[in-house]
């Protein structure tokens, strides 16, 4: 559980700096962005996640943990995939388009992973478990910046966002995974996924 648990949030760190590593070629033709514009792909998945956490975690609470984790994923996989089009196609609105819908699964994503690692390892070593989960899922925002530079320099921008896409694909096969093994657990042991609402975290 942990492991699977680890690599989750993979997809999510290296897309989210998908951008910094393509800028010297997102601001050279075909693209020709201003600082403005790429500074817009930022902005544009932090405006909705000043608030949408907090509907997603009350959407979480309502349809349950596995589930909201499956569909949050399923929405950033879907972000990546338009962004990566935007790439592909040299159209700055797509990628625009693709951010933004990233930005609707990324910080829910967070939010229900930590929420189904609270319960897995309530009272036994949780704090080793949120500290173990955040620094894997940090190597895929280390390794980000050389494979992006490699993939663009080698076979385009497009081809570099697409990497990420995989990325993300395979987040979404660990997301699948963990709630199988969620509700298997659940089902065997007859153990619900519930969150103390006394619990801090």
């Amino acid at each position: 559980m942990l492991i699977f648990g680890c690599f989750f949030l993979m997809g999510s760190y290296f897309c989210f700096d998908n951008p910094a590593p393509l800028k010297t070629y997102l601001l050279r033709p075909p693209y020709n962005l201003s600082e403005t514009q790429f500074n817009a792909l930022y902005s544009i998945y932090s405006f909705p996640n000043m608030v949408l956490p907090i509907f997603g975690g009350i959407c979480m609470d309502k349809i349950g943990i596995r589930t909201g984790l499956l569909i949050f994923t399923i929405i950033l996989t879907l972000g990546q995939l338009v962004f990566a089009l935007g790439g592909i196609h040299d159209s700055y609105p797509l990628m625009l388009a693709g951010r933004f819908i990233f930005g609707l699964g990324g910080e829910n994503m967070t939010a229900g992973q930590s929420a189904l690692v609270s319960v897995w390892f309530k009272g036994k070593e949780m704090n080793f478990a949120f500290g173990t989960t955040m620094s894997i899922a940090r190597i895929g925002a280390t390794i980000n910046g050389p494979i992006e530079n490699w993939a663009a320099d080698t076979h385009g921008v497009g081809y570099g966002m697409m990497l990420g896409l995989g990325v993300c694909i395979f987040s979404l096969c660990i997301a699948f995974c963990l709630t199988y093994m969620d509700w298997w657990a659940e089902k065997k042991d007859n153990v619900k996924v519930e969150v103390d609402p006394n619990d801090t975290f």
